[in-house]
């Protein structure tokens, strides 16, 4: 029994010397394959050279070359390929590849068995420059046409105002950016060769995080947050603001933004040419009830444009806010469309008679005599306003040669009206005729006689700038 034993033990361990030759002599054999054959499942630069040479991988590197595909990425999701045909590429051999086979444990192969080998060589391939460009050139994203060059960021009128507006990026490519970037991708053994990433793309100079942009953009809007309201009587209102103001700003040389000093006259000018009624035509609804149209006077409303563009520019700069006072040449007693109003002297010429309104109200009438007819002296026809009164005034005409006064009149009651001061109504005590035709040959120089009780009457109803209508 025990004889048995030893022998079956004998018997067993011959076989498993023997199965530990077969597989020392098999390990043995396949560390001596992959003493000169990369382990299986070996990749160079993305492809299986596995159980090759190294003479047949640089055989296969050669092959592969023509049908070799690097892809160009570009902006806007856009690619285009080129081939190794294209480029001429060739195999370059720096001994990488006996590196990589020299640095391979011949003995280690089973450790490789399932997980491989990753390798990443540059410098294989030789590029061919001038197929390198020729290419470059040919790539449809390096056609002008379909080029867009950069924006820089700026500033730009927006619904709200002025704003920093971004910079555009473009689609412009450097040419030797391309080159320079498309030669490495190819150096390194890549397949893909993004053109932003490799930074090929003209910049735009100018960011949207530009400090002085900023500056300038808010500079602008607080010129844009004036709201300005000007009164010109009952719903006759203008608004200025940025709706408006918007439009008016301009850019200077230096790149700095300001409102156009031309448009704020230009708004300016528009508002005397609505609103100014100085030598305007007016109509006017006569005490007998027709209606005439009035010869221009001085009365009424002009706006000093001067004074006011400054004013007005002054106050859009500041960014003010409410109420703007127009400043005026000239002023009338009312700021309706109506600048008359409803207090005025109404003078007929042909009826030679006067009549007084205050609020609407007649309070006053009187026949008179105005300028002479026939020696031409009439009294100008038109709308004036009252440039103030006097009493125990002495009227006197030009002096001739020999120095004395072509006339002189002592009058209680004096009020100018027109021609400088030259033209009012005054009394004229030497004065008896009174009729309606008086004036024809027997008119004043101009001026309005009108009795004294009257005169003295007038003299303490108007005031300055109270209208006088000559029709």
């Amino acid at each position: 029994m025990t004889k048995t034993m030893t022998t079956k033990k004998k018997i067993l361990t011959g076989i498993a010397g023997a199965l530990f030759a077969v597989v020392a002599a098999g390990y043995g054999a396949a560390a001596y394959y992959y003493s000169n054959h990369f382990y299986s499942h070996t990749e160079i630069n993305g492809t299986d050279y596995g159980e090759m040479t190294v003479q047949e991988v640089k055989d296969k590197i050669t092959e592969q070359l023509p049908s070799y595909q690097i892809t160009i990425k570009e902006r806007n999701d856009q690619e285009e390929t080129l081939t190794g045909q294209q480029l001429q590429l060739t195999y370059q051999d720096n001994g990488e590849i006996d590196d990589l086979m020299k640095n391979q444990k011949s003995w280690g192969w089973v450790l490789h068995a399932f997980t491989g080998v990753h390798a990443e060589l540059k410098n294989m391939v030789a590029v061919d420059e001038d197929a390198l460009k020729q290419a470059v050139e040919s790539l449809s994203c390096m056609q002008p046409e379909n080029m867009q060059a950069p924006q820089d960021a700026c500033v730009s009128a927006t619904d709200d105002g002025y704003a920093v507006i971004p910079e555009e990026q473009g689609t412009t490519l450097e040419e030797e950016k391309v080159i320079d970037g498309i030669r490495q991708a190819l150096v390194n053994g890549e397949t893909v060769c993004d053109l932003d990433a490799a930074d090929c793309y003209a910049k735009p100079q100018i960011l949207q995080d530009n400090a002085d942009l900023q500056a300038q953009a808010d500079a602008i809007n607080q010129k844009l947050s004036a709201s300005l309201t000007m009164d010109f009587g009952t719903d006759r209102q203008e608004v200025l603001d940025k709706t408006t103001l918007k439009d008016w700003v301009v850019q200077a040389e230096d790149g700095s933004y300001a409102i156009d000093e031309a448009k704020v006259t230009e708004y300016v000018a528009g508002l005397a040419q609505k609103y100014d009624t100085v030598d305007s035509e007016r109509s006017f609804t006569t005490t007998s009830g027709s209606t005439v149209t009035l010869t221009p006077g001085d009365y009424g409303w002009k706006i000093d444009q001067n004074s006011t563009t400054a004013n007005l520019l002054d106050a859009i700069n500041n960014g003010t806010q409410g109420a703007f006072e127009i400043v005026y040449l000239a002023t009338a007693m009312s700021r309706e469309a109506n600048d008359i109003g409803s207090s005025y002297v109404e003078l007929s010429l042909a009826d030679q008679h006067f009549w007084v309104y205050v609020d609407g109200k007649q309070v006053l009438d009187s026949a008179v005599v105005t300028g002479c007819l026939n020696k031409g002296t009439q009294t100008p026809k038109g709308v004036y306003k009252v440039k103030g009164k006097t009493t125990d005034y002495t009227m006197r005409g030009t002096k001739n040669a020999s120095g004395n006064w072509s006339y002189e009149v002592h009058c209680n009651y004096w009020i100018p009206f027109a021609a400088e001061n030259t033209i009012g109504f005054h009394d004229l005590v030497t004065r008896s005729d009174w009729s309606s035709t008086a004036y024809i040959n027997n008119g004043s120089h101009g001026c309005v006689n009108t009795p004294l009780d009257k005169v003295k009457e007038l003299y303490n109803i108007v005031s300055y700038k109270f209208p006088v209508v000559v029709y």
